[in-house]
């Protein structure tokens, strides 16, 4: 590591160097030899469960951005899973889930605790506990004008689609972009439905 970094920071890796262990006279770390790469061994399949905890940590950080939580509030995580692979990985890179996404605990639960908003990553759900975090009365209130308002949405688009007229008359394409309106606003509206359970 220190010839790596010694580029860089010639003096403070010269002094670490020697420091270390007894050197010859002409053994200095700007002339030792670069390291050697090593293969890893299973390489895809680490990089594959970084990926999954780094999916984790985006969860949380979405739920920090849409319910205005700070990036240092300390929050803590509730994974629903009984998936032996999944827990390893949260004992595995639980550190790190824990620093990136500013957490103070992670825990497996059998069931969604109360006041949770949730998130699915690697095939498990995962809940954030916002209890005494926010003002769940607020919280609620805004979710529900949100959901009125998909509501709304949704019916008008359902409505354009269901005139015949429009439907004969329109471009294709523009026919297929009313119907994934219609689809994106039914799974919004699906979403706003389950948050407002888990309040």
């Amino acid at each position: 590591m220190l010839r790596l970094l010694h580029p860089f920071m010639p003096f403070i890796t010269e002094e670490i160097w020697h420091e270390l262990k007894e050197r010859g006279p002409k053994e200095y770390a700007c002339v030792a030899a670069w390291p050697k790469p090593q293969p890893v061994a299973d390489a895809p399949a680490l990089l594959a469960r970084m990926a999954q905890a780094l999916e984790v940590v985006g969860g949380v950080r979405t739920i920090r951005n849409q319910k205005g939580l700070g990036p240092n509030k300390p929050l803590t995580l509730a994974a629903k899973t009984t998936d032996a692979t999944l827990q390893t990985l949260l004992a595995d890179y639980g550190g790190i889930i824990r620093k990136l996404a500013a957490l103070t605990d992670i825990s497996v639960v059998e069931a969604a605790p109360a006041a949770a908003v949730g998130f699915v990553a690697g095939g498990a759900e995962f809940f954030v506990p916002l209890e005494g975090q926010i003002d769940l009365g607020a919280e609620k209130e805004r979710l529900t004008k949100e959901l009125e308002y998909a509501q709304g949405f949704r019916d008008s688009v359902s409505k354009k689609l269901s005139n015949e007229k429009f439907v004969a008359n329109a471009k294709p394409e523009l026919v297929e972009r009313e119907r994934q309106k219609l689809a994106d606003a039914e799974a919004q509206i699906a979403a706003l439905d389950q948050q407002l359970a888990g309040l």
